[in-house]
């Protein structure tokens, strides 16, 4: 009986490890904010589709964002939806290449890992630097922030109005620091 637990690290810096979880976290609240608004669209719940109720494919849940949310605004609020639905159409390879590949990185090459992958019976691999990644986690934190507020500091503005305040996890940490 072994009396410790063996455990393979990532390879990656605590950095790379940081950027690399705020950008599934960062995907995780955009997946969940287009469910909301989508599941907000339909007024009975007998009318919703079979791929809300399965929550099934994003991309499916994407597409009926654009139409029954995206497409129904004013036209400046449309304008910034249709830009944030190609927008994260054109970044689903990099998340995909981030969340679901093995990292790799090389001594000779010590600003760059290689994110490696098999998906439909082909082995792909990207190559990112700690930049492209915490690039890409401030995207999708601008991406949230349109998303919930498409009219931009006026839509954050009413909100705060309508339900007051807010502090953040992080602010909440830093003045009343964790007990462990």
């Amino acid at each position: 009986m072994d009396l410790m637990d063996y455990i393979l690290s990532t390879d990656l810096s605590e950095r790379e490890i940081y950027v690399i979880g705020s950008i599934v976290s960062q995907w995780g609240f955009i997946e969940n904010e287009i469910f909301e608004q989508t599941l907000l669209s339909f007024e009975e719940e007998a009318d919703l589709p079979k791929s809300m109720i399965a929550n099934a494919q994003f991309s499916t849940i994407l597409d009926l964002w654009l139409e029954r949310v995206a497409e129904k605004q004013g036209p400046s609020k449309k304008e910034v939806l249709v830009g944030i639905y190609n927008k994260i159409k054109s970044l689903s390879e990099f998340r995909q290449a981030v969340v679901h590949s093995r990292w790799e990185w090389n001594p000779s090459s010590r600003d760059e890992i290689t994110a490696i992958r098999v998906h439909k019976k082909t082995v792909k691999s990207v190559k990112f630097t700690f930049e492209d990644l915490a690039d890409f986690s401030n995207s999708l934190g601008k991406i949230r922030y349109s998303i919930r507020y498409p009219g931009g500091l006026e839509d954050r503005v009413e909100e705060m109005n309508r339900i007051g305040g807010h502090l953040s996890r992080e602010f909440w940490e830093a003045i009343t620091p964790p007990k462990s």
